[in-house]
């Protein structure tokens, strides 16, 4: 494992940013159901801290029930809530909009193997390159969302960075023949990591709305996993039921103006 700098000059417990990584992990699947984690050892390596500090940093985890510790055995993480299925025009409606009303700037792209949790899942993932890219969303310079998605290098290779800096990925994925047809979301909260909170101008620790979508084309493909990552008072996340939407939730994405 290669290490992971804390931050000692953010004003930020450093147990409790270990804490940060440690959960965005778990949310996002690097670190899946069941599976164990680093021991307190590689921790302190990994992060380049003390043992007490990566040992607080575990109680927050358990706290938060993120993890299950018992004597005399390794630390595994307990199972996440289980996906919320919208409709997919709902979806890309939303997607439409906030790439409308926001402008993206492109600040990490490249390309590797896809993550584990991915690799069964993302079309032509498992063992073939990925296209990994962080985009920062904002509205009238103020940045609202952070944006990383994943595409199979088939499809990436297609378009260029700068053309993702102007052009929705919806978009060139349609360009190069996986147009969106349908796809899956789980929305929850989380809390800014070092990375995310400076891209986002907000403190670290803060709360964050998490939106995580994988899409799948007109063939059934998985062709795009994106987590978003947005500030709360910048972006309003609407959910409307009615008596004759049992079966499903509508929601509705709009970039709000910050109020500082």
């Amino acid at each position: 494992m290669s290490g992971i700098a804390v931050a000692r000059d953010l004003g930020t417990p450093l147990h409790h940013q270990i804490y940060l990584v440690l959960a965005d992990g778990i949310a996002t699947g690097r670190y899946g159901a069941g599976e164990l984690l680093p021991t307190e050892e590689q921790l302190t390596r990994l992060f380049n801290v003390s043992r007490i500090t990566v040992r607080r940093a575990m109680a927050s985890l358990q706290s938060a029930g993120l993890i299950e510790r018992g004597a005399g055995r390794r630390t595994t993480v307990k199972p996440l809530g289980r996906p919320l299925r919208m409709p997919m025009a709902s979806v890309m409606s939303n997607i439409a909009a906030y790439g409308a009303e926001t402008v993206a700037q492109v600040v990490e792209f490249g390309y590797g193997p896809a993550p584990v949790f991915l690799r069964g899942r993302l079309w032509d993932a498992a063992d073939k390159p990925v296209q990994r890219a962080v985009r920062i969303r904002s509205q009238d310079g103020v940045p609202v969302m952070h944006l990383t998605s994943y595409v199979p290098e088939t499809l990436g290779c297609t378009f260029t960075e700068a053309e993702l800096d102007r052009i929705p990925m919806f978009q060139l994925l349609a360009r190069a023949g996986a147009s969106i047809a349908a796809g899956e979301q789980i929305v929850s909260a989380t809390l800014a990591e070092p990375v995310v909170a400076r891209r986002l101008d907000v403190k670290v620790g803060a709360a964050l709305i998490d939106l995580r979508t994988m899409m799948l084309d007109q063939n059934g493909r998985a062709v795009e996993y994106v987590e978003m990552l947005a500030v709360p008072n910048r972006l309003s996340l609407h959910f409307e039921l009615g008596a004759d939407q049992l079966g499903s939730v509508g929601n509705q994405t709009k970039p709000i103006r910050s109020s500082s």
